[in-house]
């Protein structure tokens, strides 16, 4: 008290000196008002913050707590005394006066809180709530906390949500993500969570949860796999064994519906070819349809609905499709006679009656164009695909071959049943020039074969057959793990025999998934061509894509051949010779095919054998014996 009154006393004294003007006022340089046009000085202020508010932790309700507030001057002046404030849910509960305090200094105060019941109660401390200090920063004086008041603090953990990534698909993995907070008053351990697919848990890993503190959340992925289309329940149970202790453990599970794609199947009508090629009126055509199940489920039998209209021609029926697995091929074929000439159009439609719920219900229909003629077709054939647009406009009415058309088509004496699919070509061979044939539609397995022509026959068709099969010119099975086998033939009039061209290749194609699911050695895949006997051909792979590997092969003839893992193994047994390779193919057809061959003379060795020239000599020789002969009876009978 005497200390207090003596420095009021000296304070009196100092003022009234100052006043008389016996003590001059001195100002610090660095406290003096800036001089006039010096923009850059800066006015030194202090600056009251809450540097800490805290309370007791994990406080209960009706026990004595304690607030911890500190005030602290972080200005660059020191400050006046002040006010502080302690407001608990709005309300304020207490003042203090806050001294002098310097720069960089604090002062710190403390309340006894008696939390009446549970919950969350807001605390917020207030300085200079009025403003009565200029301070460098205004909008810092307060700060505000959140205190839980429980009697038991424990963790809370709850399932928010279940998010799937994409749309589920039968079989494939499908991952979600599995948003996971503890919503409780104290830090959660780490816990497991396990899933369910339509009430069942399928054999799984737990899905590890980690330790999360109070009111934090996390985002946690898993994957599963569906077991069925459309709705399928996922269920999550997080800490499903209760192995923490939580302040609620009937809110642990979150059921989500998720959409799982309907796997469908999917027809398209894949390719189209005639035969004849080039029909004239009269004909009965066979139309060939290669149609295919593009989709993922395999499709049930339908109906394949044809149309033929033009020229004052109207005519369609309908034809029974078999069920077609995934990714399969199946080939329907119908009939009909036309009477008419003319350019005529042709719609395919697959799956007509809507029988079948497809992927893809807009890809059905095909759409194309032929033309039939009054005269018999030409040797040449045409194109093969009426949807291609060209038909048969570009076919010849030549009236000179009618014994020849069906085999200027390329048809073989292949039995139908044993085709599953065919693809055909026509070009002009001519002695000298290099010749490709290009099987744009890639019904077969075989992409082109090209050759340098040492013969010359002009328009000529080349036909590729993939078969279901061995074939009927083949006595046995080609060796190795068989890809396909099939007929290549070139025209009917030795276009495809050795002697008819050289530097001949054929490219060819596998798919991808039958070396795999095979475990093929891609280096072992031959083309193997047959001439009385199966011969691997020499093979190099080209290329690949996301589909197929492509090869091709030094081609030696035309006939038939096989691709094959070939290992060069045993039992490729010489057959009998009676019947060479494709002059057995020739010999099975009519027409022309005998009269190549009765007409040619055979070679053997890459001699010339000519059957007459023996006879010829004989008939030299034993003429003019005769005639001696007959002279010398004549003379002995007048003797």
């Amino acid at each position: 008290m005497r200390v207090n009154f003596f420095r009021s006393l000296v304070s009196v004294l100092i003022i009234t000196l100052i006043i008389s003007g016996i003590v001059p006022v001195t100002v610090a340089a660095d406290e003096a008002t800036p001089p006039e046009g010096d923009g850059n000085s800066t006015i030194l202020l202090p600056d009251l913050v809450i540097s800490g508010l805290e309370y007791s932790e994990n406080p209960s309700p009706r026990d004595f707590q304690y607030i911890y507030i500190s005030v602290m001057n972080q200005g660059t002046a020191p400050s006046e005394g002040a006010k502080l404030v302690l407001y608990i849910d709005g309300s304020s509960v207490i003042e203090w006066n806050v001294p002098k305090l310097s720069e960089g200094e604090s002062d710190y105060k403390i309340y006894t809180w008696l939390p009446i019941s549970e919950g969350s109660v807001e605390i917020k401390a207030v300085v200079d709530k009025d403003n009565l200090i200029s301070e460098s920063d205004e909008t810092n004086n307060e700060k505000t906390v959140t205190a839980i008041v429980a009697e038991d603090f424990l963790p809370d953990l709850i399932i928010e949500d279940i998010v799937p990534e994409s749309q589920g698909e039968v079989g494939k993995p499908l991952t979600l993500t599995l948003k996971v907070k503890n919503q409780g008053t104290s830090a959660s351990e780490e816990v497991q969570a396990k899933y369910y697919i339509n009430g069942t848990a399928p054999a799984q890993d737990g899905i590890h949860i980690p330790a999360l503190p109070a009111g934090t959340g996390r985002d946690v992925a898993f994957s599963l796999i569906p077991d069925r289309e459309g709705k399928m329940e996922v269920k999550a149970v997080i800490d499903s064994g209760t192995s923490v202790y939580e302040s609620n453990e009937d809110n642990n599970q979150f059921t989500k519906i998720v959409d799982v794609k309907t796997i469908l199947p999917d027809l398209i009508i894949e390719s189209l070819s005639l035969n004849p090629q080039a029909p004239r009126i009269g004909d009965n055509i066979t139309f060939t349809v290669s149609i295919k199940n593009k989709g993922l489920r395999d499709s049930e039998s339908s109906d394949l609905k044809y149309y033929i209209n033009g020229n004052n021609t109207a005519y369609s029926n309908t034809v029974s499709v078999p069920a077609i697995v995934a990714g399969g091929t199946t080939i329907s074929t119908f009939y009909w006679v036309p009477e008419k000439e003319g350019n005529l159009n042709l719609k395919l439609v697959a799956d007509a009656g809507s029988a079948i719920r497809e992927d893809d219900e807009t890809n059905n229909e095909r759409i194309g164009t032929f033309s039939v003629s009054k005269q018999p077709a030409s040797d040449s054939g045409t194109n093969s695909d009426p949807s291609s647009g060209s038909g048969a406009n570009s076919g010849s009415t030549s009236s000179s071959s009618s014994k020849s058309s069906s085999m200027g088509s390329g048809v073989s004496k292949e039995p139908a049943r044993n085709v599953e699919v065919k693809e055909l070509d026509t070009r002009n061979i001519i002695s000298g020039y290099y010749v490709k044939y290009d099987f744009a539609k890639n019904a077969t397995c075989v992409t082109y074969t090209e050759f340098d022509a040492t013969k010359t026959f002009k328009k000529t068709t080349a036909t590729v057959e993939v078969l279901k099969g061995k074939s009927i010119f083949v006595k046995k099975n080609p060796p190795g793990r068989i890809y396909k086998q099939l007929n290549i033939w070139i025209g009917n009039k030795g276009a495809g025999l050795p002697d008819s061209h050289k530097n001949a290749y054929t490219g060819f194609k596998v798919d991808k998934e039958w070396i795999k699911n095979n475990s093929v050695d891609e280096s072992n895949i031959t083309l193997l061509w047959y001439d009385s006997k199966w011969k691997p051909l020499r093979t190099e792979k080209t290329g690949k894509d996301d589909n197929y590997v492509y090869f091709r092969a030094e081609t030696s003839g035309y006939s038939c051949f096989a691709i094959s893992e070939y290992t060069g193994e045993e039992g490729i047994v010489e057959e009998s010779s009676d019947e060479e390779g494709i002059k057995e193919t020739l010999r099975s057809w009519e027409g022309e095919g005998k009269a190549i061959l009765n007409s040619s003379a055979e070679r053997e060795n890459g001699v010339v054998k000519k059957p007459m020239g023996k006879a010829k000599i004989l008939l030299a020789i034993s003429l003019p014996l005769f005639m001696i002969l007959v002279e010398y009876f004549i003379l002995k009978k007048k003797i």
